[in-house]
């Protein structure tokens, strides 16, 4: 049975890789050819730390980019065989930069599927600048900082947003920065929902 550690700036992650990471591991690989800066968030981060919940999606987000740079990655992903599950690929710069979610998926597969969108708003720009990076099956992906994204799960306030809160604080909570998580829980305005976590 594999081990799973946040070791400074580093989630260790000993197991081997499932579908959803080495989706998760294609892409980044693809994203990196074209120097975009991406970051993975939301359900996957607490199923990479072990929490066994089913999800359909890998949300990602990357940077905002020009028209461009984005053309020649929807190139590359149709080379590598990813199709747009809900919309073309060519359709990406379009739908990225209404402030719209693009599904790709490898082809012939609709889940699971990578939900590919712009940085939005504030805590979007924080997952990205913050990153810490995640070891698995000797590949690194960047995640959105787990003080951040206990935070946010509190704030979306979900039954499965909350296990996932749950999951990451009791697996991490010697090893987060207690400065960082407050502070996100104030921001976040989630106070009365972060004392009942760290009663739970």
């Amino acid at each position: 049975m594999g081990g799973i550690e946040l070791r400074g700036g580093t989630l260790l992650v000993d197991r081997e890789p499932n579908h959803l990471d080495e989706l998760a591991m294609e892409f980044s690989e693809i994203l990196y050819e074209f120097d975009i800066e991406h970051v993975y968030v939301a359900g996957y981060v607490s199923i990479l730390a072990g929490r066994a919940r089913s999800t359909e999606d890998v949300v990602v987000l990357i940077e905002k980019t020009d028209e461009t740079r984005i053309e020649r990655l929807a190139t590359r992903l149709d080379e590598e065989r990813f199709w747009g599950a809900a919309m073309p690929l060519s359709s990406m710069y379009e739908m990225l930069s209404h402030g719209d979610n693009l599904w790709v998926a490898p082809q012939d597969q609709v889940t699971p599927h990578l939900e590919v969108k712009f940085v939005g708003d504030e805590f979007d720009r924080a997952s990205l600048a913050n990153a810490i990076t995640a070891k698995i099956g000797g590949h690194s992906i960047p995640i959105g900082p787990l003080e951040l994204q206990i935070a946010y799960k509190l704030y979306l306030g979900a039954q499965k947003d909350l296990e996932d809160a749950v999951h990451l604080y009791t697996l991490f909570e010697q090893s987060l920065s207690v400065a960082r998580l407050e502070e996100w829980v104030r921001r976040l305005g989630v106070e009365s929902e972060y004392d009942r976590l760290k009663r739970a």
